[in-house]
């Protein structure tokens, strides 16, 4: 029996390529705090997003926004410029509109009612859930003003103090 010599040498390049490529990917993959540097730097030169107060976290190329801002357009730009960075494999958005934002809102909502309007109604907003206080309302304006205040972006529950 003769055997033939094996040669190894015909593997090298193949062997060679895969190593590289696969130290190429891990040296020019980018770290969570890379990640996260460049969505806060691109947040904070964006005329739209650098005045809303907006949070930034990266796990595992994952991008958490929270935070506050002031319309959903700013909310919108944040994702789509954590999106546009390097890096980036999802976007988990949990922005809301701000107290001030939604406490306003409330206020012109029910200010517009021609049945309500001319309540004084004390509105107080803590991240989407509005406090309503009043002593001069009856049962019917009651739930007229609940249900106003629940149809405003930004409510997420409504919490009835009045009388």
């Amino acid at each position: 029996m003769h055997s033939r010599p094996i040669h190894r040498t015909r593997h090298i390049p193949a062997v060679l390529f895969v190593i590289t490529l696969v130290a190429l990917s891990t040296a020019c993959a980018r770290t969570d705090a890379d990640v996260r540097a460049s969505v806060e730097t691109k947040l904070a030169v964006d005329q739209a997003t650098a005045p809303a107060k907006i949070d930034v976290s990266v796990t595992g190329g994952v991008v958490h926004l929270a935070g506050e801002t002031s319309t959903r357009e700013q909310q919108r730009q944040a994702v789509e410029l954590a999106k546009s960075v390097r890096g980036v494999k999802d976007v988990e958005s949990g922005l809301r509109l701000s107290d001030e934002v939604v406490e306003q809102a409330v206020k012109q909502k029910l200010a517009a009612d021609s049945v309500v309007g001319s309540i004084p109604i004390a509105v107080e907003a803590h991240e989407g859930v509005v406090k309503l206080e009043s002593n001069q309302t009856n049962k019917d304006e009651r739930q007229r003003i609940v249900q106003l205040t629940s149809s405003v972006d930004g409510v997420t529950k409504v919490e009835d103090w009045m009388k």
